[in-house]
């Protein structure tokens, strides 16, 4: 519950600051991306999505939605709940963010954008391992864990036109838990897709 309670306070912290823009339509965009993955959790496929929302010409105020999934658990095990010990199949992680963030773009080269960025939200993840039983029917064990996050990242765009271009991402997450702050680094890249 705290963890929603985190996430709508960024949101409506998003809304607050980009309310005289939201009457502007090309303010406001739909994104996403898909790629190859490579972090500290085990490379794997990403995908994430978002709304964008122009401050100005160069910041931007993002709500972003992520998924990693299908990491092994020898490479997850430090952000990832323990397996139960029951089970025959190996386990797999799947990691989950949330997260606003402000991205500030400090110049331009031609079509290529390259950014800075940093905000905070929550991230999960979550322990899966496959049982099975009786003929064709899998059960699967599941564990998850849910915690506040902040991350910091640069990355860059390259647009071939309004809708579609590529881009690389890389990312840290600092999980924030009682008594420690694990870390996640993760580069990504890929197609994106924008919708204005």
């Amino acid at each position: 519950m705290r963890t929603i309670r985190r996430i709508s306070l960024a949101l409506l912290m998003a809304l607050a600051f980009t309310s005289p823009a939201s009457a502007q339509n090309d303010r406001v965009s739909f994104n996403a991306a898909v790629g190859p993955s490579f972090a500290n959790l085990g490379t794997t496929f990403s995908t994430t999505a978002g709304i964008d929302v122009k401050l100005n010409g160069r910041t931007s105020v993002i709500g972003e939605f992520g998924v990693l999934p299908h990491a092994p658990f020898r490479d997850a095990a430090e952000i990832a709940p323990a397996p139960p010990v029951t089970g025959t199949g190996s386990p797999q992680v799947n990691a989950y963010h949330w997260n606003g963030n402000l991205r500030v773009r400090p110049f331009e080269l031609g079509k290529l954008e390259p950014y800075l960025t940093g905000g905070l939200g929550s991230f999960t993840a979550d322990t899966i391992v496959s049982d099975q039983l009786a003929g064709t029917t899998s059960f699967n064990d599941r564990r998850r864990a849910t915690d506040f996050a902040t991350n910091l990242g640069v990355g860059a765009a390259y647009r071939f036109n309004d809708w579609v271009g590529i881009g690389a991402d890389y990312r840290t997450f600092f999980v924030h838990r009682e008594d420690t702050t694990p870390r996640v680094n993760r580069f990504t890249a890929g197609l994106s897709f924008t919708l204005k």
